[in-house]
């Protein structure tokens, strides 16, 4: 085999989460991960079939037709699992798939596509209506046969079925919980799409909750003074195992749901992140006490909780591992870069963010920052400082007191990284790089663009010697079978754009533009470079650009002191050259990153809509990351 071959495969395998990206532990966490699935499924139908001891006071998952029931279910929920992975992989493997479940299907300014909506409403099809297909034949004929009070037993029908539905959907929900997620990164699952359909699937479950709840008090109606049995211990038989603490148990589990739920608002997690994130812990609670309310909600939470447990594992180990602060460095406009010393720069890919706690301001603050680059030995991360009170104040403050009085680096711990990969940045079939970026979103802009050119070059080499050794040959013209070498050399350097706002002057000066732009100017690529200063609204004004980066070749520099527009962007620098063909070939796709707050987010999504409308034959290839996620 070739070295070129082997460098097309070592990329591939890296593309999917192997070794190549992740070494050995990496490559064992995925395997361990994917081995939980099977395992779970496994282990729920041991549970059934043999009578193993049951904790619940009601063991309503191995008895009687029930024991069909829940291997039905399991069928259904294991299914939609196995259809999922084979989806995100086609969607990974074949573009015309990825763009088709990356469309944007509600209005020009929303991130929300195709692939999120139907696969929501197909788990939300699956756990109510093929779950009470599953059981109709199995429990609920002869009720609707022998009963004189239709109502009662349809009551009764209604309050099981979104019981048994409400325990899928909590298994549902458990799933995307698990940041360490060697799978969601093989299936290349987009990271804000796991979050959104997350949340999205926690309301479903507790509106059914709701209804799993007022079918319980019409149905106990009949017999009783509903609210008197809800809320009191009222069994068929007294002690655990018969039905007499079922109510208090789905109280405690409901009330538990509802506190998770309240502090997960938007607002909550914008505002108070850590009440957020340590209340999220409560739903150990609230798993543990559906089970005590009854058995069978557990089996589809097995594989979640699997998960979530190795990744508590992973995050508990940063616990004893301090990693040495090499570097603060403050840039224009206030933001600072922080370079940690740390092994987990070796798995960190464009797009990821990493999780920083520092003892010595708080010892259980974790928060999340976005890599801006990683190496083997480190990843630097970018940050804003908050209002004093805030925790990233507190921790530039801590910073930079103990980096000025020198002696030994100060400590830091580090979880991750997280996120999703960027494709932007790893297919030759982009030769157009957008990063529109309001502040800190930058981070991620400028790992993305780096990683453009570090991939141009791979792409050349290859390309080279795969011209070289004249493997190939179509009408006379050498060509690749993957990359299309000739016209990788043909078509020159990537065009890379960085539309960058901030509230202050002088971005074009920050250290990772002028890395950027070395970067840039040592390859066959080039950079656009636009900042805008929004410190100073309606005194909208271009301004003059200094420094190293003006002078570099392959880099033009622009400036003003406004509010950018992305439309005008586009069509000032990106449209004409993206139009532009190479021999005869297509439009290569216009890749186009975004990274702000929400408002930012909605103008920009506007503004590729109408471009894509104005430019039907430009391909875009776009990614979205937003403050509100």
């Amino acid at each position: 085999m070739s070295s070129t071959a082997s460098n097309r495969g070592a990329a591939a395998t890296a593309a999917f989460g192997g070794p190549a990206a992740y070494g050995v532990l990496g490559s064992a966490l995925l395997a361990l991960s994917i081995c939980v699935y099977p395992a779970a499924w496994l282990f729920s139908h041991f549970i059934v079939q043999t009578k193993v001891p049951c904790f619940s006071d009601v063991c309503d998952d191995n008895k009687g037709s029930n024991q069909q029931k829940t291997r039905n279910m399991l069928v259904a929920f294991n299914t939609l699992l196995l259809f999922t992975a084979a989806v995100a992989l086609a969607a990974r493997l074949l573009t015309p798939v990825r763009r088709v479940l990356s469309l944007r299907v509600v209005g020009t300014h929303s991130t929300v596509t195709l692939g999120e909506v139907a696969w929501s409403i197909l788990a939300g099809f699956v756990a109510i209506f093929v779950c009470s297909a599953a059981n109709w034949n199995l429990i609920y004929p002869s009720e609707f046969n022998g009963k004189s009070e239709f109502t009662q037993s349809l009551m009764d029908f209604l309050m099981v079925l979104t019981g048994d539905s409400l325990g899928v959907l909590l298994g549902l929900v458990m799933l995307p919980v698990s940041k360490y997620s060697a799978v969601n990164d093989f299936l290349g699952l987009p990271y804000t799409s796991t979050v959104r359909v997350h949340i999205w699937i926690s309301y479903l479950a507790f509106w059914t909750l709701l209804s799993h709840i007022a079918f319980a008090l019409s149905e106990r109606s009949f017999t009783g003074n509903a609210l008197v049995i809800i809320f009191n211990l009222k069994g068929s038989k007294p002690g655990w195992g018969h039905e007499t603490y079922l109510y208090i148990a789905g109280d405690v589990a409901f009330f538990a749901f509802v506190f998770v739920l309240l502090t997960s608002q938007k607002f909550v997690r914008r505002r108070f992140y850590n009440a957020f994130y340590f209340s999220h812990f409560m739903v150990i609670v609230v798993l543990l006490f559906a089970y005590l309310h009854a058995a069978i909600t557990i089996h589809y939470s097995i594989p979640g909780i699997a998960l979530w447990t190795i990744d508590g594992i992973l995050r508990l180990a940063s616990r004893f591992k301090g990693n040495a602060v090499l570097n603060l460095e403050k840039e224009p406009g206030g933001f600072r870069t922080m370079t940690i010393a740390t092994a987990r720069g070796a798995v960190c890919r464009p797009g990821h963010f990493v999780r920083i706690c520092v003892p010595a301001v708080s010892i259980a603050e974790y928060h999340p920052l976005s890599v801006v680059r990683a190496t083997p030995e480190s990843v630097t991360v970018m940050f804003a400082p908050d209002k004093e009170s805030q925790w990233t104040a507190r921790m530039t403050k801590h910073l930079e007191e103990r980096l000025a009085a020198g002696g030994k680096a100060p400590l830091v711990q580090v979880q991750g990284p997280f996120g999703s990969v960027s494709r932007l940045a790893s297919d030759p079939a982009v030769h157009s790089v957008v990063a529109y970026v309001a502040g800190t979103g930058a981070a991620p802009g400028f790992s993305i663009l780096r990683a453009a050119v570090e991939q141009r070059q791979r792409a050349v080499d290859d390309a080279a010697e795969f011209l070289a050794a004249g493997d190939a040959k179509k009408d006379g013209k050498p060509v690749s079978a993957d990359v299309g070498a000739g016209v990788q050399l043909r078509r020159g350097g990537p065009r890379l754009y960085l539309f960058w706002a901030g509230a202050g002057a002088g971005l074009e000066l920050a250290s990772e533009v002028v890395d950027l732009a070395r970067a840039v100017a040592a390859s066959d690529a080039t950079l656009t470079l636009h900042v805008f200063d929004t410190s100073e609204p309606g005194s909208e004004r271009s301004v003059s650009v200094a420094g190293e980066v003006a002078e570099l070749p392959g880099v033009e520099v622009h400036a003003s002191r406004a509010r950018p527009h992305l439309l005008a962007l586009l069509n000032r620098h990106v449209r004409e050259p993206a139009a532009a063909s190479v021999d005869g070939e297509r439009a290569a796709p216009i890749g186009i990153f975004i990274c702000g707050p929400d408002r930012f987010i909605e103008d920009s999504l506007a503004s590729v809509s109408k471009f894509q409308r104005e430019n039907r034959g430009m391909p875009v290839e776009l990614e979205v990351e937003s403050y509100g996620l």
